[in-house]
């Protein structure tokens, strides 16, 4: 027998559902809402990274500085400041040094005594050798002395011989005796010549004791002191350590740089050149060459040419570093001191109308064109009186479709 229902299921029955109906979208209206995603990101996408994708690809340079040396230069070398007279000073003989009288940077004057061996014993040779020659000088006398009274002798022995009252005995006597004294004069004048010899051979012993400088010039390096032995002319030359002291005529200095083969044939004795010297980077000298050097260094391909300073070399040492501008006019003194000139790349320069202008590029890769007026040609480069300031990159060969604001991409 079937249950009633309850009065809770009665009622549960009569309640309404409020919960709308669902409905699904129509297929069209999610392929639409797709397709309008997809072409938001791509507009976003062109915004963000469109001008990097398809930006031109230029070459850069930038605005240099340049001297008037640099704007005529034919070709640039490096080297080193060398003296053409410098020497190892040593004494031609051996012997230990008493006296010493320069110090590194002296300078001297040519025959200036540089230092003093030890020289009692040569003191004592020439002495010797002087009293020698007092001694021959006095044979001598005696000797000369005893052939005048030979040859009276014998002229008496003649004389009597003639009147008949002596023998030929005692007239062959006489004669001998003459012709002894005579042989006796010159030997003793042969003795005191060798006497004198030996004197002179001492004294030149003893002034090898004296080290004087052979030129003027100042002392670049001591090599010894006080004490110290040096062993003679052996043991110095003009690239040996041994030696007193080395000297270099600061007179002489030129700037010999290694000129590669294939260029040196655009230079002559006298072509003008410009000096740069590492010490002194603010400085330039002007210079001529002075000796191109008739041979080659195989392993270099290298020939080595000589240039000499015009201007003062004040200041100026030995084994400086320098850099020589070979010129094909040779500068003044004013343009040689004139202030660098901004200068660019004639390709960098484009015409805007009745203006020219660079473009310039910015930090964040885009360009921006800039009014400039040029100047005289300097070299390979055109001149700026006005326009970017020195070390701004520009764009180099700009194409005709650039345009202010433009991203470009720099070429590697």
């Amino acid at each position: 027998m079937a249950t009633p229902p309850s009065l809770a299921d009665e009622l549960k029955s009569l309640r309404i559902d409020r919960a709308p109906e669902r409905r699904g979208l129509p297929g069209w209206a999610t392929t639409a809402l797709v397709l309008a995603a997809v072409a938001l990101v791509l507009l976003l996408g062109w915004k963000l990274l469109g001008d990097r994708l398809f930006a031109p690809e230029v070459e850069t340079g930038s605005v240099s500085l340049v001297t008037p040396a640099q704007g005529a230069q034919l070709l640039v070398a490096t080297g080193y400041v060398v003296p053409q007279r410098k020497a190892n000073l040593s004494p031609r003989i051996g012997g230990r040094i008493a006296k010493i009288f320069i110090e590194d940077g002296s300078v001297v004057k040519a025959g200036q005594l540089i230092a003093v061996l030890e020289d009692a014993d040569y003191k004592a040779q020439l002495l010797q050798t002087q009293a020698d020659l007092r001694g021959a000088e006095a044979r001598q006398k005696r000797s000369e002395v005893d052939a005048q009274d030979a040859q009276r002798q014998l002229d008496r022995e003649q004389l009597v011989q003639r009147q008949g009252v002596s023998t030929p005995a005692a007239l062959d006597t006489a004669s001998a005796r003459a012709g002894s004294g005579r042989a006796n004069v010159a030997a003793a004048v042969a003795d005191v010549a060798a006497a004198r010899a030996r004197v002179q051979v001492a004294r030149v012993n003893l002034e090898n004791c004296y080290v004087r400088a052979p030129f003027a010039g100042r002392i670049t390096q001591k090599l010894a002191d006080i004490g110290e032995i040096v062993f003679g002319f052996t043991s110095a030359g003009n690239g040996g350590p041994g030696g007193i002291a080395s000297i270099a005529d600061f007179a002489t200095l030129q700037v010999e740089a290694d000129v590669s083969e294939s260029q040196v044939a655009k230079l002559a004795l006298g072509t003008p050149a410009e000096i740069a010297l590492d010490a002194f980077p603010e400085r330039r000298f002007r210079g001529k060459v002075a000796e191109v050097r008739p041979r080659v260094d195989r392993a270099k391909a290298t020939v080595t040419v000589k240039v000499a300073f015009v201007d003062d070399t004040k200041d100026v040492l030995p084994d400086m570093g320098a850099k020589v501008t070979f010129l094909a006019r040779e500068l003044s003194e004013s343009a040689q001191k004139a202030a660098p000139t901004p200068a660019v790349q004639p390709d960098t320069v484009v015409d805007r109308g009745e203006t020219k202008a660079v473009f310039t590029v910015q930090p964040d890769q885009t360009v921006k064109a800039v009014p400039v007026v040029t100047g005289a040609p300097l070299g390979n480069l055109i001149s700026l009186r006005q326009g970017p300031p020195a070390g701004t990159k520009i764009v180099r060969s700009p194409p005709a479709s650039l345009q202010d604001g433009m991203r470009i991409k720099e070429k590697q």
